[in-house]
């Protein structure tokens, strides 16, 4: 399976947070689970690194990753179009950010595992074909 892995559930991971997001980021690492990331997630992530130290390591990691393109403009125009219509029923999404990364793990058939309240409203929303990681917690 393809799990796009938010910047959220990184930061837990990175920085020994003990969450169930952090523990799945470890459990995927070992796993034959493809692990996928894309720029913006990259770039998040490696924006909030506080030291150089570990750096190297981790951007080979990051190198090993899937990585996730937008499918031209259509993923943008697909991104403002689910955060006008979440915005219709009454759900303000704070990061158009949150909804590129939602579709691009629609358009690439891949599960979120993210601990964000966004891209957990986004995926209950059913307005993308797209499920929360781990499966057990989307009920899926």
């Amino acid at each position: 399976m393809r799990v796009l892995v938010d910047s959220s559930a990184w930061a837990d991971f990175l920085n020994g947070y003990p969450s169930l997001e952090s523990a799945e980021v470890a459990a995927l690492i070992r796993s034959d689970h493809e692990l996928c990331t894309c720029g913006v997630i990259v770039a998040e992530v490696f924006q909030g690194l506080r030291r150089e130290k570990g750096r190297a390591e981790l951007a080979q990691l990051f190198g090993d990753l899937v990585l996730l393109e937008p499918v031209g403009l259509a993923s943008y125009f697909r991104a403002a179009d689910l955060y006008r219509a979440l915005r219709q029923r009454g759900k303000t999404i704070r990061s158009t950010i949150d909804c590129l990364i939602a579709v691009l793990a629609a358009e690439h058939s891949c599960y979120l595992l993210a601990r964000d309240r966004d891209l957990e409203t986004i995926v209950e929303s059913r307005l993308l074909t797209t499920a929360l990681w781990p499966p057990a917690a989307a009920g899926v």
